[in-house]
């Protein structure tokens, strides 16, 4: 089971504050996909496994089919900042 340190560091790391109702519940749910997940690590398996048909009520693609905004207008009213008739926002990559 894992232990109540390192569901307090997931937990950090996801920048969640728990209960301490949570921490045991977290514990218990945690371990349990844990257990799942090296059950099917034990499901042998060849490097080459892949689907070999597509099912028949497979639902088809839709054509990637580039169409006009209706309300183009409006939806740059939502944007923080417009230049040259697209939207602008700040950077979040430094360049070096």
């Amino acid at each position: 089971m894992l232990s109540r340190e390192e569901v307090l560091k997931i937990a950090k790391l996801a920048r969640l504050t728990l209960t301490e109702d949570e921490i045991g519940f977290y514990q218990k749910q945690l371990t349990r996909v844990l257990d799942h997940i090296q059950d099917l690590n034990q499901v042998l398996t060849n490097k080459e496994a892949f689907v070999q048909h597509v099912p028949v009520d497979a639902e088809p693609f839709r054509e990637d089919v580039a169409v006009p905004f209706a309300n183009h207008d409006g939806l740059m009213k939502n944007a923080p900042a417009v230049e040259n008739n697209c939207f602008l926002l700040p950077a979040i990559m430094e360049q070096n």
